[in-house]
């Protein structure tokens, strides 16, 4: 007899059958299968429904991956939609990709970059074993750098502030007196 096995991965695939194509003999060989753990399942779930409520009638988008990649999580899509629900789309993925710093990938507690041998991860202090917090430097805790247009390299500083999932844009140099 076959084991069921619950795949909260599979779960929020089928939940949202306009961002994924789902191969139904092996799903976990799907296109956009999630290889992050279970933490950040909130942030995988944040990112799906403000895309679904982007997407006009007649667009496309597919995740092709979606994967933990120094510690942030990271997303590429293909699809067919407008200049204005590309950036709507982007603006969804800055603010998961910040979210992700900054909660533990493995119970999605507000967490913070580790080092362990090399291999980054945003853990909480629980989940960290034996790695080493990645220094900050004062005043840029949970600052990311974004594009802010696809396809260039038009960037900006922002602070995330995880109690309210909201990105506030901030100046790239320290306060003065700081550095």
């Amino acid at each position: 007899m076959a084991r069921i096995v619950n795949d909260w991965r599979i779960d929020l695939m089928r939940a949202h059958p306009r961002l994924f194509e789902i191969v139904a003999e092996e799903p976990k060989h799907s296109f956009g299968y999630p290889l992050c753990e279970a933490g950040w399942r909130d942030v995988m779930e944040r990112l799906c429904v403000r895309i679904e409520d982007t997407l006009q009638d007649g667009e496309t988008f597919q995740f092709v991956r979606i994967k933990q990649k120094f510690g942030v999580a990271r997303f590429d899509w293909d699809g067919e939609v407008s200049d204005q629900t590309r950036l709507r789309i982007l603006e969804a993925i800055n603010l998961a990709v910040a979210r992700s710093a900054c909660s533990c990938e493995i119970c999605g507690a507000e967490g913070r970059l580790y080092s362990n041998r090399g291999w980054l991860a945003t853990r909480c202090a629980e989940h960290a074993a034996a790695g080493d917090p990645v220094p900050v430097r004062p005043g840029y805790e949970n600052v990311r750098f974004l594009r802010r247009t696809p396809g260039t390299a038009n960037m900006y500083y922002a602070r995330y502030d995880r109690a309210t999932d909201t990105l506030t844009e901030v100046s790239p140099r320290p306060p003065h007196g700081e550095e």
